[in-house]
Parts: structure tokens; sequence; C-alpha cells
């Protein structure tokens, strides 16, 4: 059995929320512009967010992959949800190169744009993904404290 102590119990609920921010902050953001601007104005998000704050996500991940490794609980779903995320994030920038829309100014047809915009949501997915796991895995590290301590023996 792994380590489930304080320890793990920390990189691992804290790389839950760190890996949460990004997609839950350009939300937290629209409902914010919209309860502030005139009436009549759509409510809108910034969906790139996510990938422009893509550093902080990779923290978390660091955080929740150590938290995996030290408990030695979940890691195969973690690790894949990170490959996941990864090699999307990766696989829609070399998209972006391969159909031109990286170095356009210009508006090109839509088809340029879906091998981009599908590895980028496949990205997105992956870290829902790996949120739910991350929960999972925070579940079991909580639970494992209480999973020492002997049944109870019924008395006749």
């Amino acid at each position: 059995m792994g380590k489930h102590d304080a320890l793990s119990k920390t990189l691992a609920v804290t790389g839950v929320i760190v890996v949460a921010l990004p997609l839950l902050a350009p939300i937290a953001f629209g409902v914010v512009a919209w309860f502030t601007r005139p009436a009549g104005v759509p409510f809108m998000i910034d969906f790139l967010m996510p990938f422009e704050i893509y550093p902080v996500t990779i923290v978390g991940v660091l955080l929740l992959l150590a938290a995996a490794l030290r408990a030695r609980d979940r890691r195969a779903a973690v690790a894949w949800s990170v490959g996941g995320m990864l090699g999307g994030v990766l696989l829609s920038g070399l998209a972006a190169n391969l159909t031109g829309i990286a170095d356009s100014v210009d508006p090109l047809p839509w088809w340029r744009y879906a091998p981009t915009i599908a590895l980028g949501a496949g990205s997105l997915v992956a870290q829902v993904v790996l949120i739910v796991f991350g929960i999972l895995l925070v579940k079991d590290l909580f639970a494992a404290e209480h999973a020492t301590e002997p049944p109870a023996v019924p008395t006749a």
C-alpha cells in the first residue's frame, strides 16, 4: 500500500483545484462580466483562456501525478489523462501550423480550423477526465484512513 499521509492528501486536493482553475476561471469571469454589462449584452466567455494559462494547469498536473505516485493509486488513469491533455495541446499546435491557421491573417476555409479545434477540445475533455480521476484519488486517500480500523464484531 502506498503513502496515504497528509502530504499525499494535500498534493491531491491542491492538484485537483489547480487543474480545475483554468476551466472555471473563464466561466467565473463571464458571469461577473455579464452582471456588470448593460442589459441586452449576451453572456460571453473566453474559450481560449484555459490554453492561455496552461502553465497553471501543468503545475496542477505535476501535483496530481506526485500524489498518485506516492499513494500508488489510480496511477494509470491519471497518467492516461495527462497524456491525453498534453497530446491534445501539442497536436493542436502542430495542426495549426500544418493547416496554415497559425500564420494566416486572412480568414481561411472552415475545414482548416477543424483539426485544431477538435484536438483542443479533446485536450479539454481529457482535462475534465483528469479532474474526475483526481477527485476519485482524493476520495480514495481520505477513505483509506477509515479502512485501517478493524471491523466491528457483532455481539450476540
